[in-house]
């Protein structure tokens, strides 16, 4: 069977956050490899407003986007988390911590990278290597 890519590289690369970790896979007719939700799956829901116990980035992908060279970060993550940066701009740009060692990853042009937060609570501000006016801060609790 082959399968048609019909989504754009962006609308894949949602796709993809969106159903990591469900155990599947499908190679398209173009060799992509794209996560694909298992029969047995349920979703489940959250209404708006309802007190949850569980940790700010638990259960899904925690995202930085970079795109006009400004960062949008959570408000916080979890120790460990592991953190996708998603670069929107056509240059590339860092999200390296000022604290040295903590975290440092490229994030190539129009492409992702990750890295796992650190393991214990705190502020972490991080800066771009290439572009010293882009300036953020990661919240570990």
């Amino acid at each position: 069977m082959i399968i048609k890519p019909a989504l754009t590289a962006i609308g894949a690369a949602i796709l993809i956050v969106g159903l990591s970790g469900c155990g599947s896979s499908a190679t398209t007719a173009t060799g992509t490899t794209t996560a694909v939700a298992s029969p047995s799956m349920s979703a489940t829901h959250t209404p708006p407003g309802a007190a949850t116990s569980a940790s700010p980035s638990a259960g899904r992908a925690v995202l930085i986007t970079i795109k006009d060279y400004k960062f949008t970060v959570p408000a916080s993550v979890a120790p460990g988390a592991k953190v996708m940066v998603k670069n929107l701009d056509a240059v590339n740009h860092t999200v390296t911590s000022v604290t040295a060692g903590a975290f440092d990853v490229t994030a190539m042009a129009s492409a992702t990278g990750t890295f796992t937060a650190p393991s214990k609570p705190g502020s972490y501000p991080f800066k771009c290597t290439f572009h010293a006016n882009m300036m953020g801060a990661l919240v570990v609790k």
